[in-house]
């Protein structure tokens, strides 16, 4: 059973900058280096990753990595102060004086990742990403821009975004965690020094974050009614599908279609890889990576502790309901 820090406590926490994440950082990257672990890219758990040589796979990794960074930068940009900024006005929450307190600050270093993430971006691929273009894999469809108004303009009522935002606030965790264990890849070298420092940076906040989740859930979700709350289970698990079902158009395809630009001897298997990458739909091994009780445990407790998300194995492979 997990034990929440108050907010009080956290808001303590807070103010100590030697427990928060710095802003303003001076990031140095090789290019030599991969830039995550080779198990957080989508290829790794296709055929094809195993027959690419040493450069595609290097290359396909650093590419995969700056996806990373942008899909953390969306979901702090586009929807924390969207589905935040709303429940403000919740009364539980004013009544809450620190949470909201707690709320506030979370927003502002959400802000300040942003920014860090934008630079590392920069720092390692700055034709990529010229002065004021931070977004390269993560221009947003018109259905992914209607889902996060949707998130917005629902959340005062139906805030069932929470959970989302807690599993993946964990899962930026797991993988800082997993970068530090793990400096060393399965076939590319030693992950770069300098982007690994960033994610490290960013865990400092998001370890206090993970709390700020909790209180917000039981508050805005945990007090509803049974039908409010099976209402925002249902669509928890709808929202789920933007993550786990991958579609020609997202952006893991366009990472593929990059490297091809790099790379143009791989023109030739530029369709094979985008099938391959359509096909982990059906991939047990992939599925469970995405969401799995090693990497969010305590968004998992959080999942079992609620009767209305009995079901959600049945949308989230790599959940085992305890």
């Amino acid at each position: 059973m997990n034990r929440w820090l108050s907010a009080d406590h956290i808001n303590r926490l807070a103010a100590d900058p030697v427990r928060c994440t710095r802003s303003e950082l001076a990031v140095k990257v090789d290019s030599r280096h991969p830039f995550v672990p080779e198990d957080y890219t989508q290829l790794y758990f296709t055929p094809v990753y195993a027959t690419l040589g040493f450069e595609h796979r290097l290359r396909y990794n650093q590419l995969f990595g700056l996806r990373i960074n942008e899909y953390i930068m969306m979901l702090e940009a586009d929807l924390v102060e969207r589905l935040l900024t709303p429940l403000l006005r919740q009364p539980r929450i004013i009544a809450d004086a620190a949470l909201g307190q707690a709320m506030l600050t979370m927003i502002e270093e959400e802000k300040r990742h942003c920014a860090n993430f934008a630079a590392l971006n920069r720092a390692c691929r700055p034709d990529l990403y010229p002065p004021g273009e931070d977004r390269f894999f993560s221009r947003l469809p018109i259905w992914t821009k209607a889902m996060f108004w949707s998130v917005g303009a629902l959340a005062g009522r139906l805030p069932f975004a929470l959970w989302f935002l807690m599993a993946m606030e964990e899962s930026s965790m797991a993988l800082a965690r997993d970068m530090n264990r793990r400096p060393e890849t399965e076939t590319l070298g030693r992950l770069d020094p300098g982007f690994v420092a960033v994610h490290r940076e960013h865990m400092k906040d998001e370890s206090r974050h993970l709390h700020i989740d909790a209180h917000m859930i039981a508050a805005c979700i945990g007090t509803g009614g049974q039908t409010r709350r099976a209402l925002n289970a249902r669509l928890f698990q709808f929202m789920l599908g933007g993550v786990t079902h991958l579609t020609r158009s997202g952006s893991g395809a366009m990472v593929v279609r990059q490297l091809v630009r790099e790379m143009p001897e791989l023109a030739p298997r530029e369709e094979e890889m985008i099938q391959a990458l359509l096909a982990l739909k059906h991939s047990k091994p992939f599925q469970e990576s995405l969401f799995n009780r090693r990497i969010m445990p305590k968004a998992f407790s959080v999942f079992d502790g609620t009767p209305e998300l009995g079901r959600l194995g049945e949308k989230m492979v790599g959940y085992d309901r305890r």
